[in-house]
């Protein structure tokens, strides 16, 4: 493979993180909750004077530590890869939230055409990522190394991890704000709606991308 194909793919990749990031910022905006593993960035965001992305931030690094401890493998590439990309997500994240700063529709409706938007917008950032096929971000490493470790189907950990971490921002949200927060509509659109996006994008692009990308 020559070396513009390289970079190109590593090109697609961060505009995967971006598409991604900014369609987290959008869905959440509409204040209909956020993604599932994004549920403690918002609490922690609203709580105290630390930016979303920058919590974002953190919880990518921890995920990279927790493979880490979970793989045995040593520290390795694939793992500095991981801690190079986290800035960029979180950045993406906090830019994306700039970008829609202004935005606050008045309508129920407009909000959730806005957050199915968001949702298809964050999906075809996933599916960007996938198709560059050069670096796995934090979260999906630590699915693979859990998956790998105890020999579980990828999707069947995904679900759990998911869970997992959402839990522990309702659980923060309760101690915090007394209340559950960032769980809403948008947890479940984004749970029910992203893997059918992502489908949707993979049949209508897929064949392309071999021939202009791999060949």
């Amino acid at each position: 493979m020559s070396n513009k194909k390289i970079i190109l793919r590593y090109l697609i990749f961060l505009f995967g993180l971006f598409f991604t990031g900014f369609g987290i910022a959008l869905s959440t905006k509409m204040g209909l909750g956020t993604t599932p593993i994004s549920v403690i960035p918002l609490v922690l965001s609203i709580r105290f004077p630390i930016s979303f992305g920058m919590v974002a931030n953190g919880m990518a690094l921890a995920f990279v530590l927790i493979e880490f401890i979970v793989q045995k493998k040593g520290f390795n590439k694939y793992l500095l890869m991981q801690i190079i990309i986290a800035p960029f997500f979180g950045f993406f994240i906090d830019l994306g939230f700039f970008i829609v700063k202004n935005l606050v529709p008045a309508y129920f409706i407009v909000q959730l055409i806005l957050l199915v938007i968001g949702c298809m917008i964050m999906a075809l950032g996933i599916y960007l990522q996938i198709m560059a096929n050069v670096i796995v971000n934090p979260c999906e490493g630590l699915v693979l190394a859990i998956a790998e470790r105890n020999k579980q189907k990828i999707g069947n950990v995904k679900v759990l991890v998911d869970l997992g971490v959402m839990m522990v921002g309702v659980l923060m949200s309760i101690i915090v704000f007394g209340e559950i927060r960032g769980v809403g509509i948008a947890t479940v659109v984004v749970a029910l709606c992203t893997g059918y996006f992502i489908k949707m994008f993979k049949s209508a692009f897929d064949h392309i991308n071999r021939i202009w990308i791999y060949e």
